[in-house]
């Protein structure tokens, strides 16, 4: 831990069963979380406090949720194999649209930057964009880039149309939603002993952040690697291995555009700036080759449960990190 760091943590208990999911949004000073009790929780980023509470179905588990970044009003969560959109304004009137493009359970959801498309994937490797600017919603395009489920989806920061995802087919697609094409897979080695995978590195979460050309991806294997932004034709390419969970990255977040945060199913939450502020432990790669990695310098948080998401901002030189476990319990953690 850096010197002079401080950390403190606080309880937040809105829900009666596992917490899937929790979301930020910091321009507005609100928090999202997801249960397993069917219930989406949304309270004060400020000071904890329940704002509302809605029930967007059946009671089956909210697998993930989200803000629109531009119409802060709005928030969405999944739910098996549909799409909630809810408008804060208008929470006691239920949800204002539903979308029902997928046949197999969504993993997760993203909204662009100007809040105009959401991208969301599935178990069966789909990915569908939703145009948000039609009337409830219209399907813009429908592919499925994996072999496998397709865990985690993102949006690539300044190009309107291009996302990466990635699955347990242990691939990540960088690609244009409205072309069959990649721009670019990128896959990991296999960690293998006589006909034996050790720890495969399914791709779990990829992270990406508006005001960042750095892409995040968490790994099966527990690695946490950073991709940078190339040109066009490029795509991503390595730029950091960070310090690695002892059990799989189960979630990553780039929060600011320069500060990776991650959850293990170690228990383990890992931040690192990639600027050089709280930790030195990482290593600079320019392939896909291993690198070594100097954990002396790391800075880790011992939440002590295995991960399911973790969201984050912050604020001045203020990092606030919302956690959500196998408990009912969203843990906020204060770092300063």
């Amino acid at each position: 831990m850096a010197p002079g760091t401080e950390v403190e943590s606080e309880r937040i208990e809105y829900h009666t069963s596992t917490v899937l999911s929790v979301a930020c949004c910091p321009d507005d000073q609100t928090v999202l979380s997801g249960g397993e009790d069917g219930t989406v929780t949304l309270f004060s980023s400020k000071d904890n406090t329940l704002i509302h509470h809605v029930t967007p179905g059946p009671p089956e588990p909210v697998n993930c949720v989200t803000f629109n970044p531009r119409e802060t009003d709005k928030f969405y969560c999944a739910i098996d194999e549909e799409i909630f959109v809810y408008d804060k304004r208008k929470l006691n009137e239920g949800c204002c649209a539903k979308y029902e493009f997928h046949h197999e359970e969504i993993n997760q959801i993203a909204v662009d930057e100007k809040g105009q498309y959401l991208v969301s994937c599935d178990d069966d490797g789909v990915v569908v964009c939703v145009d948000l600017t039609r009337q409830g919603g219209r399907c813009a395009s429908k592919h499925t880039p994996h072999d496998n489920i397709c865990a985690s989806v993102q949006w690539v920061p300044g190009r309107s149309s291009e996302i990466v995802s990635g699955g347990m087919d242990c691939k990540i697609h960088h690609r244009d939603v409205y072309k069959s094409r990649p721009i670019r897979t990128l896959t990991e080695r296999m960690n293998q002993q006589g006909a034996h995978i050790i720890n495969p590195p399914f791709v779990n979460s990829v992270s990406t952040h508006p005001n960042s050309r750095y892409m995040v991806a968490g790994y099966g294997s527990g690695t946490v690697k950073v991709w940078r932004l190339g040109s066009r034709k490029v795509g991503y390419v390595p730029f950091k291995l960070l310090p690695q969970h002892n059990a799989g990255a189960g979630c990553v977040c780039l929060v600011d555009g320069k500060t990776v945060v991650s959850g293990g199913n170690d228990g383990f939450v890992h931040i690192t700036d990639l600027e050089g502020g709280y930790s030195n432990g990482s290593a600079d790669i320019t392939s896909d080759e291993d690198a070594d990695i100097d954990e002396s310098s790391t800075f880790k948080l011992l939440h002590g449960h295995k991960i399911n998401w973790l969201s984050g901002f912050t604020d001045t030189s203020t990092l606030f990190i919302y956690v959500c476990d196998e408990s009912s319990v969203v843990t906020k953690y204060t770092v300063r």
